[in-house]
């Protein structure tokens, strides 16, 4: 699992790349628009899967195109409505759900996370909600524990939050105190997903639709709770069909071809959380242009968004489903995603209000690296 999970986050082997001009939009000089569609030009065929690219600069959105196809079996080329799961960028929306209960009162970071979730009670160590949201519960992550059914994490196979749940929550002992050691963990998030549901008596998927989708007019935007969902406009993610993939594919019981360019790789598990969240690039810049106006949620959705804090271990760049960090000097915030044919990067530089948005059908497509390719561009053309 660890092997083919290296595959499908980390490693870039592709040599093919598409944009589709047609549905390029753009207030960027000529030059800097070619600049950026030469970071993407090997995939500028509907033979190779690809990116969308979104930059939002304040209020005015300066660059949109896709590259490539959402769908090799049909030729769909992608565009800036084509909708991706954004793996683990999800995080900063459960994150946002965290914020608007405490926003109404109805919850605080210190509380006991045992308050909600009762399984938790069985720990030495109280697990607090800042425990689960900056990743410092001590709870070990599902993917890093034997499945009862002895299949792999890999998410061909079924497996929902609750199964991940209870695999993490199987473990009587905790791997550290909450708050000693930083340690990304996706459980994590799902649990802040049941938390939600608790306090609010409604289901996590229609308490973000109603609290945080909705009021963005983020209407192509979903929580894949389901995988017999039909989604408008959703790209196939895929894998490339070299000899790494196929053989760490073969290492999870799972027959591929030698032949051919892809690996077409379908999510059959719709877990949620840390994960699961569908969106396209038109619904994500409503979301980035949101940190800039400040409109919905106002100054206190935005601090706590942004909110750090100071534990026993010397990780203090995370916030809320982000962190921070500095690129070419300039500080930014952001999240980066990956898993299994799907890659994606939201990036954004407050002091100079830019968003940077890559997301990619491609497993191995890098979109965070992509993204500063794209920001060393708009350095060079003074946007940035």
């Amino acid at each position: 699992m660890k092997l083919l999970l290296s595959f499908l986050t980390l490693i870039s082997l592709i040599s093919c790349n598409t944009s589709n001009s047609d549905n390029t939009q753009t207030q960027l000089h000529t030059a800097t628009k070619k600049s950026i569609d030469s970071i993407f030009n090997k995939y500028d065929n509907l033979d190779s899967p690809g990116f969308a690219v979104g930059i939002l600069k304040d209020s005015t959105v300066l660059f949109k195109s896709g590259y490539g196809a959402a769908n090799l079996d049909h030729a769909i080329p992608i565009d800036n409505h084509t909708a991706f799961d954004i793996a683990s960028v999800s995080k900063q929306f459960t994150a946002a759900c965290i914020a608007l209960l405490i926003m109404d009162g109805t919850l605080d970071l210190n509380t006991p996370a045992q308050d909600f979730i009762p399984e938790l009670s069985k720990y030495r160590d109280t697990i607090r909600i800042k425990h689960l949201m900056y990743n410092t519960s001590g709870l070990t992550d599902y993917f890093k524990l034997p499945r009862r059914n002895t299949d792999s994490w890999l998410d061909f196979h079924y497996f929902d939050t609750e199964e991940a749940i209870k695999t993490s929550l199987g473990q009587d002992t905790l791997s550290f105190t909450p708050g000693e050691k930083w340690d990304y963990s996706n459980v994590n998030f799902m649990l802040l997903t049941k938390v939600v549901e608790k306090i609010s008596g409604t289901s996590f998927p229609e308490f973000m639709k109603e609290r945080v989708f909705n009021p963005l007019e983020m209407n192509n935007t979903l929580v894949n709770d389901d995988i017999t969902t039909i989604i408008k406009n959703r790209a196939t993610p895929y894998n490339p069909r070299n000899s790494l993939y196929v053989e760490a594919y073969k290492e999870e019981g799972i027959t591929v071809s030698e032949h051919g360019d892809w690996i077409q790789h379908h999510r059959n598990s719709p877990h949620y959380g840390g994960s699961g969240i569908i969106s396209t690039v038109d619904d994500l810049i409503k979301w980035e242009q949101n940190f800039f106006n400040q409109k919905y949620g106002g100054e206190e959705f935005y601090a706590l968004m942004h909110q750090t804090m100071q534990f026993n271990h010397d990780r203090t760049n995370q916030a809320f489903g982000l962190y921070f960090g500095t690129y070419n000097e300039r500080s930014f915030v952001a999240w980066e995603g990956a898993t299994s044919g799907i890659s994606s990067q939201i990036i954004r530089f407050p002091d100079q209000k830019v968003a940077i948005i890559v997301l990619s059908n491609l497993g191995s497509g890098v979109a965070s690296t992509k993204a500063n390719s794209i920001a060393d561009m708009l350095i060079k053309a003074s946007e940035l």
